[in-house]
């Protein structure tokens, strides 16, 4: 038995190094990927949260895209049809529509947002 954990042993020091430097990089390009999209979330208001997810839900898809998986390329439609019902419920709310339009189309598009996101969002990281 060895006295330091395997992480340390010889042969894996190196790659245990750059697997951080990988993942210090990463996570340096995720906030400023990601600063402009956080910037204007308020607690109080639903819209930042769908920008949240639609930007999220995008990049799903541009990574799904290019997926070597079955079904990568449906998984990958499904999150940008979500992503789509999201940007499409936000503006909505900023148009200038009747309230009756406005609640009708917005009950219709989180039906169809619920259920293609329900169904399919666990399938997307298997």
């Amino acid at each position: 038995m060895s006295v330091f954990p395997y992480r340390w042993l010889p042969r894996t020091v190196i790659p245990n190094i750059m697997a951080l430097i990988r993942n210090i990089k990463n996570g340096v390009c995720n906030v400023i990927r990601w600063t402009p999209v956080i910037w204007g979330d308020f607690d109080w208001d639903w819209e930042p949260f769908a920008e949240i997810m639609e930007y999220k839900l995008r990049r799903i898809s541009d990574c799904l895209k290019d997926g070597c998986s079955v079904g990568s390329e449906s998984h990958a439609r499904q999150a940008l049809i979500c992503a789509e019902l999201l940007k499409r419920l936000k503006e909505d709310s900023q148009a200038g529509v009747t309230y009756h339009q406005h609640t009708t189309r917005m009950r219709e598009w989180d039906i169809m947002f619920g259920k293609t996101i329900g169904k399919h969002l666990r399938c997307w990281w298997d």
